[in-house]
């Protein structure tokens, strides 16, 4: 089967199409993925940045307190050394001093309502770390008394700093610090690094796409090129296989048709011996009728015998042809002898449904002949028009001549062997004609004649 000529392309271009966005998809993912894990990791070093400026801050507020930690005679009350640490710095809400079990001490302002180390931070805070929170939107009015204002005054950037301090023990801390810091400068500064990473990200998005698009097109003008070789190359050899088998067919006619002309003559002798002696011979006028009947049907048994050689239906090879090919190749077949016979051969380019080939060939030869015929009957200078459509699930052939028209004696008998419109003629094309289009569920007509031309059609199912 011959496909559409657009069909192949069409359904490269959605393959690489698809193929395509599924690249671009996978590449967004992988970005955005990137950009997600960027960004995390941005953020939490620009939160982390404040807890390593406030440990240096907290430890030196502790060595002013006067307090030797290394002395081991000393035992400082640790209560007085978290104090000291207790100074408000600049953009500070809130500072909270803890004893090493957690429990709150001292805390400014006093208007902080809640002062607690989260217990998932707390074992991080036994280890020595550091912890920090960036809260975007921090409740003053859950944590903080006499906080009024609108709603979106009530909620600020915030960021939470929880320092461990240590004892003579480096180890192990002898209480902990709690910072409420006004984030605004932090939020400020993620705004401006997540719209950095976004620029980058969409600028490496587009690069990514305008490569995958390159490529993607680069390789579809490769295959695409490579595809229609290899469509051009399919419909050469179908072509010539459909000659091929055309040219069998019409080289086979010849023998058939020879060995019907032969045949014939002894049962139409003896047809005519019979019909005039029964005049002559009453008595035997029975047997002599049933020997009519045997050689009608011998002639029958040997036009049936004729058709069966023509068709396809044995063969093992099977393709399909379009009704423009079809048109093609009537127009090819039958150019040469229009150009010798000096009359302009018009053949309607066909239509874009598909035939089998044992239907296209008989379809091939049917025309081959009217259009034959067509020719020898049009003057030199006039057309011939031959057109081939598709239409409710049926295929027609038309062919029109300028010629003189058909004799009315002829038309009667004009698809019987031996009655021929033309000089000469064995009158064998279209009786043979009509034999085949029946081969294919259709049926040969006359639909006019006149001086002005005569026009033949035949129209046959196209099964689905």
């Amino acid at each position: 089967m011959l496909p559409h000529p657009s069909r192949p392309f069409a359904r490269l271009a959605v393959v690489m199409l698809v193929t395509g966005v599924l690249l671009v998809a996978v590449l967004t993912g992988l970005v955005v993925r990137y950009r997600a894990a960027l960004r995390a990791e941005v953020h939490q070093k620009i939160i982390e940045r404040d807890a390593a400026v406030l440990y240096p801050v907290a430890l030196e507020q502790l060595a002013e307190s006067g307090i030797s930690l290394q002395d081991p005679d000393d035992t400082p009350n640790v209560s007085d050394i978290l104090t000291s640490v207790l100074k408000k710095l600049q953009g500070m809400w809130a500072v909270t001093i803890f004893d090493a079990e957690g429990n709150p001490i001292q805390f400014l302002p006093p208007s902080l309502l809640l002062a607690e180390i989260p217990p998932a931070d707390f074992p991080r805070l036994l280890a020595m770390e550091r912890v920090s929170h960036y809260h975007p939107e921090f409740p003053l009015d859950r944590y903080f008394a006499a906080i009024g204002g609108p709603p979106e005054q009530r909620q600020i950037p915030m960021l939470e700093v929880l320092l461990p301090l240590p004892g003579r023990d480096a180890s192990r801390p002898i209480g902990f610090v709690q910072y409420y810091i006004d984030a605004s400068p932090i939020a400020r500064d993620l705004a401006v690094i997540d719209r950095s990473i976004d620029l980058q990200t969409f600028v490496t998005l587009g690069i990514g796409v305008v490569l995958i698009a390159a490529i993607m097109l680069a390789a579809y003008v490769g295959l695409n090129r490579a595809q229609r070789v290899i469509v051009e190359h399919t419909a050469r050899l179908t072509h010539a296989n459909f000659e091929l088998t055309l040219a069998a067919k019409a080289s086979a006619l010849g023998q058939i048709t020879s060995h019907l002309i032969h045949g014939l003559q002894g049962p139409v002798a003896g047809l005519r011996a019979v019909v005039t002696g029964r005049a002559a011979d009453k008595v035997n006028a029975a047997e002599d009728w049933q020997t009519a009947a045997n050689y009608t049907e011998r002639m029958q048994a040997m036009i049936q015998e004729t058709v069966a050689l023509l068709s396809d239906s044995g063969s093992q090879t099977a393709y399909e042809l379009s009704g423009v090919e079809l048109a093609n190749t009537v127009r090819q077949r039958n150019a040469p002898l229009a150009a010798q016979k000096g009359v302009d051969l018009v053949v309607e380019p066909g239509f874009a449904a598909n035939v089998d080939s044992h239907r296209g060939g008989l379809l091939c030869l049917i025309a081959t002949n009217l259009v034959e015929n067509a020719i020898a009957a049009t003057p030199a200078g006039r057309a011939v028009r031959v057109s081939l459509n598709h239409r409710d699930g049926f295929v027609t052939l038309v062919v029109a001549d300028r010629g003189p028209g058909i004799p009315e004696a002829v038309r009667a008998h004009l698809f019987k062997p031996g009655r021929s419109g033309r000089p000469g003629g064995s009158g064998l094309g279209l009786a043979i004609s009509q034999l085949l289009a029946r081969q294919i569920g259709g049926e040969l007509v006359l639909e006019s004649t006149g001086p002005a031309g005569t026009t033949f059609s035949l129209k046959s199912p196209l099964p689905a």
